[in-house]
């Protein structure tokens, strides 16, 4: 089953897996961070294969500005999508993966939900959160069967930040991985029943060195926020 706001890309995705042989897949267009979509996306999942047995939690939304200049529907409009989403539809989904005692849910947070960035308050924010989210719904759910996984790639080369308008920098190009690279780090983390997963060494060479060396992390992101 794929869902996303954007209809035509959807449909465009359900073809390349038909074409390379997948399972012709169920496609809606739905907005994650709309209750009502997300309802009766449920319904028809459950009336077409009856629940789901993974569900990937991977809508993202974004802004590129300073806190003070952003515009507040907007970064609602962030929080909508990015934890409210997620909160919509794994509660949604969640019931039937408890009824039959299994199911996966995969969360895509981000490193930012680890090491928040200048220029991304609120999406950093949502990230922080989603990680959260993940990582205490394992404790409750892992004793009811029901796998937990949480993912936070670095830099990934999609449209996303020019939608958001971010500005890249030389070394972020040279870092950034492929989707296609995530995306199958993503599937090899969950089959392997990885509870957390940073798929990304440059990514988690940062998360360690905020660990340890605060200080020296906090100045370096002074001397970057300048360059922005």
């Amino acid at each position: 089953v794929l869902m996303a706001r954007r209809a035509e890309a959807l449909a465009e995705l359900g073809e390349a897996i038909e074409a390379s042989g997948g399972r012709q897949p169920l496609v809606v267009p739905c907005d994650v961070g709309d209750l009502a979509q997300v309802s009766a996306l449920h319904a028809e999942v459950e009336a077409q294969w009856g629940g789901a047995d993974v569900l990937i939690n991977n809508a993202g939304r974004g802004h590129y500005r300073s806190f003070a200049d952003a515009d507040v529907r907007e970064c609602e409009a962030v929080v909508q999508t990015n934890l409210l989403g997620t909160i919509y539809c794994t509660r949604a989904f969640l019931p039937g993966m408890l009824a039959q005692g299994r199911g996966r849910l995969v969360f895509i947070s981000s490193i930012v939900g680890e090491f928040p960035v200048p220029k991304h308050a609120v999406y950093s924010a949502t990230k922080c959160a989603v990680s959260g989210l993940a990582e205490s719904l394992d404790y409750e759910l892992a004793p009811q069967g029901i796998g937990v996984h949480l993912v936070e790639p670095g830099l990934v080369h999609t449209e996303f930040a020019e939608r958001a308008g971010t500005q890249r920098l030389p070394i972020q190009e040279k870092f950034a991985k492929s989707a296609e690279e995530v995306a199958e780090a993503i599937a090899a983390a969950v089959a392997a029943g990885k509870r957390k997963s940073v798929p990304d060494a440059a990514a988690l060479l940062l998360i360690k060195l905020r660990q340890y060396l605060p200080g020296l992390t906090r100045l370096a992101f002074r001397r970057v926020c300048r360059r922005l």
